[in-house]
């Protein structure tokens, strides 16, 4: 009897915690559902010009995005995905182009976040690359989102942009882009993708696709008081945060 007891014991437990956690993390698994697919690709930005290619033959990686990447894993690992299929950008085939894509940097640095914010109707957008202006822009307002650096030529806050669509290159699937003006501001968004003020938001909760602004204060080289300035459906007007 005693054995029994115990295995019921242990069952019992099991079967609780389980339930625990299905609840507990409901609003991920919801939000990162259509993504838990054998075509994902989680497409890094990579850094491939001749002055990088110098140091480092493979292309290099900015460490806030590494950090993006981390916490990516995380979320969808909540999410019932164990492994993140990783591609650089300039290494994405044709095909891959239409399965369900997270898009991890700017289109500065990732060459399908180009690709895919030009073909989205989306009113938030960065400046010029070739004069590196990694201001966020609002077509809409006109108002404009700057990182902030103080005295010693340090990062004090960063910005990004968090974009969910149907891709462009195939309707049936899905992207979710995380774009900062830096690699911190990236690190911020991939935060934001765990947070209850976004998952519970009406926009997000109905499934619509949205555009939304994250800013958060760099300390000590990681996003803190990471906030979501805006969000708004695409096509439709801003919803406070």
């Amino acid at each position: 009897m005693s054995l029994l007891a115990s295995a019921l014991a242990f069952a019992f437990g099991w079967s609780a915690n389980r339930l625990r956690s299905y609840w507990k993390f409901r609003n991920i698994r919801y939000f990162w559902r259509d993504f838990v697919t054998d075509d994902l690709r989680v497409v890094t930005s990579i850094f491939i010009d001749a002055e990088h290619y110098r140091w480092e033959r493979s292309g290099l990686i900015g460490v806030g995005d590494v950090l993006a990447l981390n916490e990516l894993e995380k979320q969808l690992q909540k999410a019932g995905l164990h492994h993140l299929p990783l591609t650089p950008s300039h290494q994405l085939t044709g095909p891959e182009y239409r399965g369900n894509l997270i898009l991890v940097g700017g289109p500065h640095s990732n060459l399908v976040t180009a690709e895919v914010m030009r073909r989205l109707p989306l009113t938030l957008g960065f400046g010029d690359a070739e004069t590196h202006d990694a201001k966020i822009y609002d077509s809409e307002t006109q108002e404009i989102t700057e990182y902030t650096i103080d005295g010693n030529d340090q990062l004090i806050t960063d910005h990004g942009v968090l974009i969910r669509a149907a891709n462009p290159f195939n309707p049936e699937r899905n992207i979710i882009i995380l774009a900062g003006s830096f690699g911190y501001g990236t690190s911020a968004v991939a935060l934001m993708t765990g947070s209850p003020k976004l998952l519970s938001h009406n926009i997000v909760t109905a499934g619509h696709p949205f555009e939304a602004v994250v800013s958060a204060e760099i300390v000590r080289n990681t996003p803190q008081r990471i906030e979501m300035k805006k969000i708004k459906r695409l096509g439709f007007s801003p919803s406070g945060s």
